[in-house]
């Protein structure tokens, strides 16, 4: 209680104050003044004044002193000296905005070391967890088909290995009892010259089910001197439109094909296999000059014959990167389609889908690019893999994939 009589006590002497302050000085100096000064003690000697105001303390007094004594005297009688001191209340206010700067910098520092730490943690994490492959099962539907025909893809591995030889790999597909396996490119990088992983790979693939080869633009680059485009190759050839040859490529020496074959899995460039499954016919056309350039005018007549012969057949078609379905847009492309090549955008961000692929840019899904999953092309299924690759640690929110596609008559 005394401290708030004394408070008080202050207050009503303050507010009396500054009314004879207002009354006694001129205009001009009370407005200047009058907020910039308290009352912060009185005693019988002595009334001490703070002074709080932007200016100095030095002109302050020179200007008020007097008309505040007076004011002083009026209120307290003569004799009371007058002490002004200097409130610190900017350098307070200054002192604590450093102080939550200071606060503010470190809490800075400390969100960016945990954000970095969170990132660290969760591509590691992501690294770990890719070191596994998840399987993808896809049902589809065909009135050509008496009883279900599994199909498993295997696109995009790298040179990646699941166990010794990939032997964790074999032997999921071994216990999926796939009637055929297509193998979508790139197993290789362009950059490895060694073919054993890939002999390897394509012996025990083919010890499993009936299986099939298509380059992608790996093998392509390991293969072939020249890029596979319509310029590239009629000037490799010597084409043009009265001469080219759909043929020519087959005719070129491919030791790559020969190991793989020995093996037991067909290479298909730009060709068709038929092969009895159950009961059923199967052709199985594998794409091997998939640039749009050079699509038409190096494999237009085989295609059209693998779509248009025996149509009764089921027809599967397989290539490397999606882009053709893309931009072309014919009556037929077959009873189902697979590709790979996008590695499912990479990095996969919740809502928004793949982030990014060299054909498609930034986020191409919105640009009606076919990056991964189940998609529609003449009216029937396409499936892109996301691939096996393992090796990066960029792949995020995308772990490796094995394709299991089911077609059933229903």
């Amino acid at each position: 209680m005394e401290n708030k009589s004394i408070f008080e006590e202050l207050d009503a002497y303050q507010n009396e104050l500054k009314g004879l302050f207002k009354e006694f000085a001129t205009g001009d100096l009370y407005y200047k003044w009058a907020e910039t000064f308290e009352v912060a003690a009185i005693d019988d000697k002595q009334v001490t004044l703070t002074y709080h105001g932007a200016l100095s303390t030095r002109k302050f007094k020179k200007q008020c002193k007097k008309v505040l004594a007076d004011c002083i005297a009026s209120l307290s009688g003569d004799g009371k000296k007058i002490r002004i001191i200097k409130k610190e209340k900017y350098k307070e206010i200054t002192s604590l905005t450093q102080k939550n700067l200071k606060a503010a910098k470190f809490f800075i520092i400390g969100m960016i070391f945990v954000c970095l730490a969170t990132a660290t943690v969760y591509v590691l994490g992501n690294y770990i967890e890719n070191q596994k492959f998840r399987e993808t099962f896809y049902s589809t539907s065909s009135i050509k088909v008496d009883s279900r025909v599994r199909v498993i893809q295997i696109s995009d591995l790298h040179g990646a290995a699941y166990g010794e030889n990939n032997a964790e790999l074999i032997r999921r597909v071994k216990a999926l009892k796939p009637d055929l396996i297509l193998c979508t490119g790139d197993i290789v990088n362009s950059t490895e010259t060694e073919v054993d992983y890939a002999v390897s790979l394509a012996k025990d693939l083919s010890a499993i089910a009936p299986s099939y080869y298509v380059y992608g633009n790996n093998e392509v680059e390991c293969i072939y001197d020249f890029p596979l485009n319509q310029t590239a190759m009629d000037e490799k050839f010597g084409f043009d439109e009265s001469n080219r040859d759909e043929n020519a490529l087959l005719q070129l020496s491919d030791p790559f094909e020969q190991a793989l074959e020995a093996a037991g899995i067909k290479v298909l460039k730009n060709e068709k296999d038929t092969i009895t499954v159950k009961s059923m016919s199967v052709d199985v056309y594998g794409v091997l000059t998939s640039n749009p350039s050079s699509f038409w005018s190096y494999s237009g007549n085989a295609f059209q014959n693998y779509i248009y012969e025996n149509p009764d057949h089921l027809k599967i078609t397989a290539i490397h990167e999606p882009v053709l379905f893309e931009e072309f847009h014919p009556d037929f492309w077959g009873d189902l389609m697979v590709c790979g090549h996008t590695h499912g955008g990479i990095i996969r961000v919740p809502f928004l889908g793949p982030l990014y692929t060299h054909e498609g840019g930034l986020f191409p899904e919105r640009s009606d690019k076919f990056v991964y999953g189940r998609y529609d092309a003449a009216g029937k299924p396409l499936i892109v893999s996301s691939g096996l690759e393992n090796a990066t640690v960029y792949r995020l929110n995308n772990q490796p994939e094995l394709v299991v596609i089911d077609i059933n008559k229903f």
